[in-house]
């Protein structure tokens, strides 16, 4: 068994914000925070001991199941940031993890919550934190002020139109990568509604996509929220939410 290094609760990282990782308006995309936020967890377990390579050759892998997060500023183009990440305790199949983005004088950015679920990467099966054989440490009690994470609800989803899974999109693990999912979700919302900034968002992974896969696009836009979702041949495949800052 691998040796767990108990003394790290939380892995640090600084980056400067790439121009081509913003949006039309120099603000950080909402996936560059989904993709630094999966990026820095691999750290951490690999910090920690528990690198990917590691976990796949003994039979397990992490995937992102669901993320919440609160935007408090929009890191800016150019701008250097510090970001954090933390395993925070557990949710029924979950293993929850906080992050968090701050300007480098100290400022809170960004702050989310994410739970990861442990699976088999031949079968897809989901284990059990309690079939998990390592003890990691543990930061609780951190409140990120991003919305609960629990079912994102709709009333009236229309069809906005499809999206068929590329080469591009696909990861080490096979499916369409967790951070295009937000990319995908943005591309469907109407100009107006993203525009006014969107200071809370959710994704809820449902079920995996894969290459070729033809992903139907369902959504409810309101004046403060929008709820985008997917389908694949009928199974819900992910659905997630926006709320828009008001004037």
């Amino acid at each position: 068994m691998a040796e767990i290094r108990t003394d790290i609760a939380e892995t640090f990282e600084r980056k400067r914000v790439a121009f081509y990782e913003c949006d039309y308006k120099e603000r950080f995309r909402l996936s560059e925070v989904l993709r630094l936020s999966a990026e820095i967890a691999g750290r951490d377990y690999t910090d920690k001991g528990l690198s990917h390579e590691y976990l796949w050759q003994h039979g397990m892998v992490f995937l992102v199941s669901k993320v919440s997060f609160k935007i408090y500023k929009y890191p800016t183009s150019q701008q250097k940031l510090i970001s954090s990440t933390w395993e925070s305790g557990k949710k029924g199949a979950m293993f929850m993890r906080g992050f968090e983005i701050k300007s480098e004088d100290g400022e809170r950015l960004v702050a989310g919550d994410a739970g990861w679920v442990l699976a088999n990467p031949e079968t897809r099966r989901i284990i059990r934190p309690s079939s998990f054989p390592y003890s990691m440490p543990q930061i609780r009690n951190r409140e990120s002020g991003a919305l609960p994470i629990a079912k994102i609800a709709t009333e009236n989803p229309g069809k906005l139109g499809e999206y068929q899974v590329r080469i591009s999109d696909i990861d080490g693990n096979g499916h369409l990568y967790n951070a295009n999912y937000a990319d995908i979700a943005v591309n469907f919302l109407p100009i107006e509604f993203y525009g006014k900034d969107v200071d809370n968002f959710r994704i809820d992974f449902i079920s995996e996509a894969k290459l070729g896969d033809v992903i139907e696009i369902y959504g409810e836009i309101l004046e403060d929220k929008a709820v985008v979702m997917g389908t694949v041949e009928g199974k819900k495949c992910f659905e997630c939410e926006f709320i828009s800052k008001t004037d």
